[in-house]
């Protein structure tokens, strides 16, 4: 049972889809007093072996209690089993210190500096990224989302910078020392997760020496497609239409996604070559999950290899993501 809470703490802390904070302050988080407040700073690594990493230090009022947080890391090894630690902290067992410019989360670490640092040892094991850059806020067209008299935030932190990755699975003594191109952003939100969006598509390229690129779109229950935009490294954000989804042949909870986009660039499509990761945190809570649906909603996340096409230029190879409720 202590598992489930945790999962489910867990849950309500992802989906809340983090507020920005100033720029003297850029890993500052800023709580409200909101009921669905939610915030999260995101980071991940795209190895050059294959491997991916994800890591995400979020505080949220969903949930039982107010102002917890939770540090949480994913890694996807080729072969491998996915490795997916977490550790729920009370209030008191998080804070910013100014003068540092470090969060700390219980075990877990993110400082800022002349680059940014992150250390998770959790759950008997280690994940330590070297970013080369430090955070710059940036936000794209659009990126502020309004519901009613809530609102969602969203800046970029990294969009591309170098990243090494130290990496100790668990039962092992050996420390794994891995390059890639890494990206991170920070969220802001106080809508309702169930309310925030019918779906997101997210593609980011990160490869070392590769045709770096970001892609976001979301479709909102009223219609419309904001955020939506395009950022190719050494350029600037392009804002997108619309985005179509479609689900490839095959089993629900394997098959890959399509999505086409139009923008003033013309049409891009988006294609999976294959599935790394299928998430549905609110399915996997069994009988709990009743409770949250009706805030959360039944979001499934995919995580998949994806190529970009795009007219007169060459293909683009990355990371897709897309998200739904499968309700």
């Amino acid at each position: 049972m202590r598992h489930d809470k945790l999962s489910l703490l867990s849950l309500l802390a992802v989906l809340a889809l983090p507020s920005l904070a100033g720029a003297s302050a850029v890993l500052e988080p800023l709580p409200s007093s909101n009921d669905n407040y939610g915030e999260s700073f995101t980071f991940m690594v795209d190895l050059e072996d294959g491997t991916f990493v994800f890591t995400q230090f979020s505080i949220t009022n969903l949930g039982p209690g107010s102002r917890h947080g939770i540090c949480r890391a994913t890694v996807v090894r080729p072969g491998q089993k996915t490795w997916s630690p977490q550790v729920k902290v009370s209030s008191d067992e998080w804070g910013y210190d100014a003068a540092t410019s470090t969060l700390k989360m219980g075990p877990c670490t993110l400082h800022a500096g002349t680059g940014t640092f992150l250390s998770l040892p959790l759950d008997n094991g280690l994940v330590n990224i070297t970013f080369s850059d430090p955070p710059s806020p940036k936000s794209p067209p659009g990126s502020e989302v309004v519901v009613g008299t809530t609102r969602y935030r969203h800046e970029v932190l990294l969009p591309f910078s170098a990243a090494k990755v130290g990496l100790r699975l668990p039962g092992s003594n050996a420390l794994l020392e891995l390059s890639g191109v890494g990206y991170a952003d920070h969220s802001h939100s106080t809508v309702a997760p169930a309310k925030l969006a019918r779906s997101w598509v997210r593609f980011r390229a990160l490869r070392s020496g590769g045709s770096n690129l970001l892609l976001l779109a979301r479709e909102g229950f009223d219609g419309g497609f904001t955020p939506a935009y395009v950022w190719p490294a050494g350029g600037e954000p392009q804002v997108l239409q619309r985005f179509e989804l479609r689900r490839q042949p095959g089993d629900s909870k394997k098959a890959g996604w399509e999505a086409d986009l139009s923008g003033a660039g013309g049409a891009l499509s988006l294609k999976a070559t294959s599935l790394m990761l299928r998430t549905a945190p609110v399915q996997d809570l069994g009988i709990l999950g009743s409770l949250v649906r009706p805030v959360v909603g039944s979001p499934v996340t995919y995580l998949m290899r994806a190529v970009l096409q795009r007219p007169g230029q060459p293909d683009v190879h990355g990371l897709m993501e897309v998200t739904l409720d499968e309700g």
